[in-house]
């Protein structure tokens, strides 16, 4: 058994799939290609104002001045083509990209449509089947038909010219009841059987091969292995490609948040439908936005658990685009996913994890927004000497090694860094500190300890130049003071 998913009106549908709203307007697809821009496809509403295939973007205007004018874009063509394959290699791993809205897929080796050691599958199972297979793809803003038969050909027969669903038990009535133009006739070809009062293949199929051949030569053969009921094929089978991206050009600029957030949320919802069916996460989200002065925002988000979910993707979007400010208006959005395969993990008896790392990383974002990406992270030690020899990075909580040992139940006094350091009034008796006079401690030192001049560079002019004293004021205070050229500023201190 074979199956064919057949997207009619192919080039409107990738035009319109991010937008089914206008599947209900009078909407004409042009054809940029050729020298002058004609009507390549509409909608049933612009075909009942007159707009038909062939007329320019004038004639559709004179005839609906409500019309939306849409221009065939390769790339949401070859998405869409994208979408179609994956969506079908979900339901079975033998597929063939046929041409473009048209895909092929051998049933053989599915269990569930055909149990081992039973007979062929029952129409019932089969109809189900082709349910969930035209669900799916109602997912991802396509309409298709479909077709099942025992041969490849049937099977696209079923596809273009039957039901949205059409299983064919019993193919010799089926085709006989074709109309002639089922089997691409050459238009001289077409001409002369209708000159001859046929109209449908079983019409032709009554005439004697032999005198047919006479009459139209080695064509006749063609259109009659066209209607075999019995003539298979082996498919061109491929993978479809493991790309998953979504693109939009916007007919006018955008200038704010609302847009971009509504198209990302149908983004968020197909890209996730299909990756549930390849059985992937998505790792990372590649954010484009085109702007109107031609230059690009480009934007990589790290998610901070693989998901699927469409829901956590947008949020992790939204969270980003409230802080981003653009020269120009949007004309142009782009997503991509990095994807990976979903880990299980098993933690020991003793082992915890964040509740919710979406939540959290949804948090950091937040506070990043507010304070600056470069004050929101983890400390990691530079391989230097000197003060405040660090840099933050992004939290991780994959791979950190556990503790070595306990933390003692007893803790030793801290170190508390001030940062800013504020500024103290400092006097000095023979070179060293005697009384302070500063916010947080006031008056005479009693025990003073230094001085200690530290750098980690000491090849840079000037290194030298900071002192650190240690001192103990009455109250029992413990101070790191600092004497720099610009005058003394408290630390630290001793808690």
């Amino acid at each position: 058994m074979y199956t064919v998913i057949h997207l009619p009106r192919f080039p409107l549908q990738a035009a319109l799939r991010l937008a089914p709203e206008l599947w209900d307007q009078p909407v004409a697809l042009m054809d940029a290609t050729r020298n002058t821009p004609v009507v390549l496809e509409t909608t049933p509403a612009a075909r009942d104002a007159g707009v038909e295939r062939g007329q320019t973007a004038t004639q559709a205007l004179a005839r609906c001045a409500g019309v939306v004018v849409r221009h065939r874009a390769p790339s949401q063509e070859a998405a869409t083509t994208d979408a179609l394959l994956q969506c079908a290699y979900g339901f079975s791993p033998h597929l063939e990209s046929t041409g473009p809205g048209l895909c092929t897929l051998d049933l053989r080796g599915l269990s569930r449509l055909q149990p081992p050691g039973s007979r062929p599958a029952d129409p019932q199972i089969l109809q189900t089947w082709a349910r969930e297979l035209q669900s799916s793809l109602t997912t991802q803003g396509l309409r298709s038909h479909i077709g099942i038969a025992a041969t490849p050909n049937l099977a696209r027969l079923a596809a273009l010219f039957g039901r949205p669903i059409q299983i064919i038990a019993d193919a010799g009535p089926f085709v006989a009841a074709l109309p002639l133009a089922a089997l691409e006739p050459s238009s001289d070809t077409a001409r002369i059987l209708a000159g001859w009062g046929l109209r449908t293949v079983g019409e032709l199929l009554a005439l004697d091969p032999s005198e047919l051949t006479d009459r139209l030569g080695l064509e006749a053969l063609g259109l009659l292995a066209a209607a075999s009921t019995r003539t298979t094929r082996p498919l061109k089978e491929i993978r479809p490609p493991e790309v998953w991206t979504e693109s939009w050009d916007f007919e006018d600029p955008v200038e704010t948040l609302d847009p971009l957030l509504f198209l990302l949320r149908r983004f968020t919802d197909t890209l996730c439908a299909r990756l549930e069916l390849a059985g992937r996460a998505a790792e990372r989200v590649d954010l484009t936005l085109r702007l109107e002065s031609g230059s690009r925002l480009e934007r990589q988000l790290n998610v901070p658990e693989p998901t699927r979910d469409p829901t956590v993707l947008l949020r992790l979007l939204g969270t980003h685009l409230d802080t981003v400010r653009s020269e120009s208006a949007v004309v142009g959005i782009a997503l991509t996913l990095e994807t990976t395969v979903p880990v299980q993990r098993q933690f020991g008896l003793f082992e915890t994890t964040l509740k919710d790392p979406r939540q959290f990383q949804e948090t950091l974002g937040r506070i990043a927004a507010l304070l600056g990406s470069d004050r929101v992270g983890t400390p990691l030690k530079l391989d230097r000497h000197g003060n405040d020899a660090f840099r933050l990075v992004p939290p991780e909580f994959e791979g950190v090694p556990p503790l070595s040992r306990p933390r003692p139940a007893l803790q030793a006094p801290g170190l508390r860094r001030l940062r800013p350091a504020p500024a103290a009034s400092v006097e000095s008796v023979d070179g060293r500190p005697a009384s302070i006079h500063c916010p947080i401690a006031q008056g005479r030192l009693v025990v003073t300890l230094g001085p200690w001049r530290a750098s980690g560079r000491w090849w840079e002019p000037g290194a030298w130049q900071r002192e650190e004293w240690d001192a103990t004021t009455l109250r029992g205070q413990v101070l790191r003071l600092v004497r720099q050229p610009d005058g003394w500023t408290v630390d630290a201190v001793l808690d």
